[in-house]
């Protein structure tokens, strides 16, 4: 080995040891999370809607992207989506504009969806991932069949007057920002705009997001939050 394959290996075994060490550093806060959520009851998803057989369709391919919702929770929104009634959603995290897609395309014809993410400038600040910019932000639900449904918010969640929108989505989704800020203000919000009898669905409900889960549980307050069974999301069904 010559001496630039030296320095690299070295450089690589120092990032190596940094990544090891934030990672141990981060385990009892995880721990402690996934205490947290193995004290909620576990739903299934048959609980909440009818057996039997239904269509429902994936994001195309090119609409994916890493930080996108799965394909067993688009499967879920859109059978809560059928089953349950729902004619107003209200999504917080946009991103590419997917998941807002699945949602319009599932709703009735007079159905709307509100969805909610940052401004170009504080996205460009705070947020990269790849192959993603700030414009790209809502670009596929900009071109979804029923792109009329959909109102666009470009505003920190963490501002966000939910006023106009007190009491009146069916559903509300959370997959904002995953740390304990955002956690318990879009928390926060998504209980005042749900109404009676709707749900509230938060995604990535893993104890590797520690200050996600915390600021969800404590916003939530003691409120009936529950696992659903065999994924990473939590429901709330409000009375």
């Amino acid at each position: 080995m010559n001496k630039a394959e030296l320095r690299l290996a070295w450089r690589a075994a120092r990032s190596n040891s940094r990544a090891f060490g934030r990672a141990m550093l981060k385990q009892p806060f995880i721990i402690s999370a996934g205490r947290r959520v193995a004290e909620l009851p576990r739903r299934e998803l048959s609980d909440l809607v009818a057996t039997g057989e239904r269509r429902v369709v994936l994001s195309a391919p090119q609409s994916r992207h890493a930080w996108s919702l799965g394909a067993a929770e688009q499967v879920v929104l859109q059978l809560l989506i059928s089953d349950r009634n729902v004619h107003t959603a209200f999504e917080f995290g946009t991103f590419n504009g997917a998941t807002t897609a699945l949602i319009a395309e599932a709703l009735p014809d007079e159905g709307r969806v509100v969805t909610v993410d940052l401004p170009d400038t504080d996205f460009r600040a705070t947020q990269h991932p790849d192959a993603f910019s700030a414009q790209d932000v809502g670009a596929v639900h900009r071109a979804s069949v029923a792109k009329h449904k959909v109102q666009q918010l470009r505003v920190d969640s963490l501002v966000l007057d939910t006023t106009p929108w007190r009491a009146w989505a069916d559903l509300v989704l959370v997959d904002g920002g995953h740390d304990y800020e955002h956690g318990f203000a879009d928390t926060r919000s998504a209980l005042a705009i749900v109404k009676p009898g709707g749900i509230v669905l938060w995604d990535d409900f893993d104890p590797y997001w520690h200050g996600l889960i915390n600021g969800i549980l404590d916003a939530a307050a003691g409120r009936p939050v529950e696992r659903l069974a065999g994924l990473p999301l939590a429901i709330l069904l409000v009375n």
